[in-house]
């Protein structure tokens, strides 16, 4: 029996000689029981030289009292320690040199007696290895903080963790890692984490539901950020190291943006200069955080650049408006003239300024194409980061696309005053010698049987016309009234009997419409007759005295076309002019009204040649009734 004992122990013995591990057995006293051969390897010393002493002998002489302390607590309640549990220890080897280890330690009971197993592990490549990532941590610029991938256990952080949240490194070790976010979500972030790990995906700045991922700092603020992680092996251990990007900047760009595009639209709808300045002030001001601004718009009467809105803090600092500023002085003076933004971080090292006496030490001068220049100041020098200068660009460039608009729509109002002014002369001052012209002709009639009546009638009714369409196109213009659905066999039949006017020879010939006779399109309804009418009256003042017109339905829209002569190729770029025609019948303005009426609709009008040789209008861009 103690034969067997003895070979079982002899097994045991050579064993533990093939661990990679130095390996001890230390008794409640302390002292060492047992060493495995390996200790010579990663100590120094021979195993018999271990036998009977203190484990303290392998401990770094500066530690060995605490040791001794730690080790009696240990012994009277053990546990087992598993190796890599996040503690820095090192051991002593024979001549006096110490290195890093892990220490796993369990105890075990033999004859009734407590002992413990310590088994040390040689840690020195891997400490080599983490002091170089150390030194990578450090490197970042971000905040970076490593946990263990097992237990999720903060083990390592840099020294930016302490700008962005507050904590020291220190404080941090141990902590769990869902610790440095938000206080109550710890479930939330932790599968989170989980998700991307197990997906093998490394940035990640929201949740599934679009909810922005936050730290939370040691005075409670919360930070959003956007997350980097990656798992990687360090000796034996899964890491995984987290790099956090403070987006607060990013975040306050976007919603400035968004913001700015609120106000853009704002922009979009003011109706005069003085509006659109005083929205550019406020959003400078309230959206972009640049309080100290205002703008200036050129005075061709006074041959100066004129405030016209300014930010409160500015009428504080000039105690009223801000002055004008006269043609070729200063520096807003030559960045309206050359239409270039500018920056000027320290004015007192700008040459050119208006006063040197100025509050302001930076400023950014922004033109408003033709209209001015937007201003913008501070009382610090260097005091616009590029964000803001590409934000107020973005302002400056809406501003003056705004007061383009305003400006067109000014010289349109005043030409249509003048439309409205030149349509009231000829309905009253050609109008009425045309009624005089009429009346007398059916005296003359009564009174003769000239063959010269017919001609002069003739004449009359095209005048009449003529009058009509000018009239129409002055008044009418390119407004587009309200629209619906409108079904197109009632416009064409309308259309007809006022175009054809008693032509019976002549016929309307409906190709398609739409298979129901329900064929309806989006349109203004007066427009749509007015464009069919002249379409109508066209084929018939140019065509014989039998001529066949055609609508039909195309995949966008309608034609309609006639089978009389045609309008030659090197014709058909004219015929939408005003004025401009080949029949002693028509006014010339015909096709312009329906050119204005498709534009009006923004539709598309295209002129070719009929299979039968005549003229072909193709209307497309037209929407069909959803039946």
């Amino acid at each position: 029996m103690d034969e067997d004992l003895s070979v079982h122990e002899r097994t045991a013995s050579d064993i533990l000689d093939t661990s990679p591990d130095a390996i001890f057995l230390v008794d409640s006293t302390g002292r060492i029981s047992y060493v495995n051969d390996r200790v010579n390897d990663l100590f120094g010393y021979e195993p018999d030289e271990l036998l009977g002493e203190a484990i303290e002998e392998v401990v770094p002489e500066a530690i060995r009292d605490s040791h001794a302390a730690d080790r009696d607590s240990y012994i009277e309640d053990p546990t087992t320690r598993p190796m890599g549990s996040g503690l820095d220890l090192a051991a002593r080897r024979k001549d006096g040199s110490t290195f890093p280890v892990n220490i796993s330690l369990s105890p075990i009971e033999i004859d009734e007696s407590t002992y413990v197993i310590s088994v040390v592990r040689d840690v020195t490549d891997q400490e080599a290895l983490r002091a170089k990532y150390k030194t990578i941590l450090e490197a970042v610029p971000d905040p970076v903080v490593v946990a263990d991938a097992a237990t999720g256990k903060i083990v390592e952080s840099n020294e930016q963790v302490i700008d962005l949240l507050g904590y020291e490194p220190a404080e941090l070790r141990g902590e769990a890692q869902t610790f440095l976010h938000p206080s109550g979500e710890a479930d939330r972030y932790r599968n989170l984490f989980e998700r991307h790990v197990a997906r093998d995906q490394a940035i990640f700045t929201q949740f599934p539901d679009g909810s922005d991922l936050y730290l939370e700092t040691e005075d409670g603020e919360r930070v959003p950020v956007e997350i980097n992680a990656k798992i990687f092996e360090l000796g034996d251990r899964s890491l995984i190291v987290g790099v956090f990007r403070d987006i607060t900047r990013r975040k306050k760009r976007e919603d400035a943006l968004e913001r700015l595009h609120t106000a853009t639209r704002d922009l979009m709808t003011a109706t005069s200069t003085e509006t659109v300045a005083s929205i550019a002030s406020e959003t400078a001001s309230q959206i972009l955080d640049l309080p100290v601004n205002g703008v200036h718009l050129y005075d061709p009467t006074r041959d100066a650049l004129v405030p016209v809105a300014w930010s409160d803090p500015l009428e504080t600092m000039f105690d009223g408006a801000p002055p004008a500023i006269q043609r070729g002085d200063g520096l807003a003076w030559e960045a309206f003239e050359g239409g270039e933004s500018e920056i000027y971080p320290d004015l007192r090292e700008a040459d050119d300024v208006l006063s040197a006496e100025t509050e302001f030490l930076s400023e950014l001068h922004l033109p408003l194409g033709e209209h001015g220049v937007m201003l913008i100041s501070s009382t610090t020098a260097s005091d616009f980061e590029a964000t803001d200068e590409a934000l107020a660009q973005v302002l400056a460039d809406n501003v003056e696309a705004a007061l383009d608009r305003v400006e067109r729509e000014r010289e349109l109002e005043t030409q249509n005053e003048k439309l409205e002014e030149f349509a009231r002369v000829v309905s009253h001052d050609l109008r009425n010698p045309l009624n005089v012209a009429s009346g007398r002709l059916d005296l003359l009639r009564a009174e003769s049987e000239s063959p010269h009546l017919d001609p002069i009638v003739d004449a009359l009714d095209r005048m009449e016309r003529i009058v009509g369409d000018v009239l129409w196109l002055a008044r009418e213009g390119r407004d587009l009234g309200s629209t619906e659905f409108v079904e197109l066999r009632s416009v064409l039949e309308s259309s007809w009997t006022m175009a054809a006017d008693g032509r019976r020879e002549s016929e309307l010939v409906v190709a398609d419409d739409g298979g129901d006779g329900h064929w309806a399109v989006r349109a203004d309804y007066e427009r749509l007759c007015q464009l069919f009418e002249n379409l109508f009256r066209n084929a018939l003042d140019h065509g014989n005295d039998a001529v066949t017109v055609t609508v039909g339905e195309l995949e966008t829209g309608f034609f309609v076309e006639d089978d009389g002569p045609g309008i030659p190729a090197d014709e058909r770029e004219r015929v939408f002019e005003s004025g401009y025609t080949t029949s002693r019948e028509g006014t010339g303005f015909g096709l312009s009204i329906v050119e204005q009426v498709v534009d009006a609709h923004g539709w598309d009008v295209r002129l070719t040649e009929g299979v039968d040789g005549g003229a072909r209008f193709e209307i497309t861009g037209v929407e069909p009734s959803p039946d």
